[in-house]
């Protein structure tokens, strides 16, 4: 009898244990998550948690500066040829290349006049009352024979450009008869056009601009061009 229920214990004790294996030997404890290993990770490739810049932020900024820049500076040339002060031109043009005045749209190297620094200077105090040809005029192809005032009142300031009806920065406005090369003979250069649209009496024939056209040097502008333009034959 003793031996019967020694038996039947031993085989209670067996059953409880193979029910326990089958539902949970084997398994890991779920209850603690494993560590994960970050000896491998690239950062690189990690999202970046830090303030998110714009890639399209400097070059804006930048062109914003431009504008400001070339604004100011088309400004404070105006001024001068308006005021009258043209010594005061000197330090505004360009060192090397000095500055090459146009009386119409297209551009020409062959009787464009074009000043260094110093021959600027020069041509605005002692031969401020010579006369000399600065191209030929559209249609007749009479010289243009004027003392650099008398050019500066008929192909430079012939209306109130500091105060322009339109302004752009290297765009054109208005264009003529007369080809535009200014994009091709100063390229990579920047300009700003001041344009009056001409008056509804004359049918607007009566239109001026002017551009004034820069290079850089170590990140300053410098004034290379002058370009008159109106209508044209």
């Amino acid at each position: 009898m003793y031996a019967m229920k020694k038996y039947i214990v031993l085989l209670m004790i067996g059953v409880v244990v193979l029910t326990g294996c089958k539902n949970g030997c084997g398994k890991k404890d779920n209850s603690t998550l494993p560590v994960e290993d970050t000896t491998q990770v690239n950062l690189g490739e990690l999202p970046d948690t830090g303030t998110a810049v714009d890639p399209g932020a400097d070059s804006v900024h930048a062109a914003t500066s431009k504008v400001t820049s070339l604004t100011k500076l088309t400004k404070e040339v105006l001024t001068i040829f308006k005021n009258k002060d043209y010594a005061k031109l000197e330090g505004l043009i360009h060192p090397d290349e000095g500055v090459r005045f146009s009386p119409y749209a297209t551009v020409d190297f062959n009787s464009d006049k074009q000043f260094l620094r110093s021959e600027f200077t020069a041509l605005v105090t002692r031969d401020k009352n010579k006369k000399m040809v600065w191209g030929s005029y559209d249609g007749s192809g009479d010289p243009i024979n004027l003392t650099p005032e008398e050019y500066f009142n008929k192909f430079v300031y012939d209306a109130n450009f500091v105060n322009p009806e339109k302004y752009a920065v290297d765009n054109i406005i208005k264009t003529g008869n007369s080809v535009n090369n200014l994009k091709s003979i100063y390229e990579g250069s920047n300009f700003t056009e001041s344009n009056f649209s001409g008056s509804k009496k004359n049918s607007g024939i009566d239109w001026k601009s002017v551009r004034l056209v820069f290079k850089q040097i170590n990140g300053k502008y410098y004034l290379v061009g002058i370009v008159h333009d109106q209508w044209t034959i």
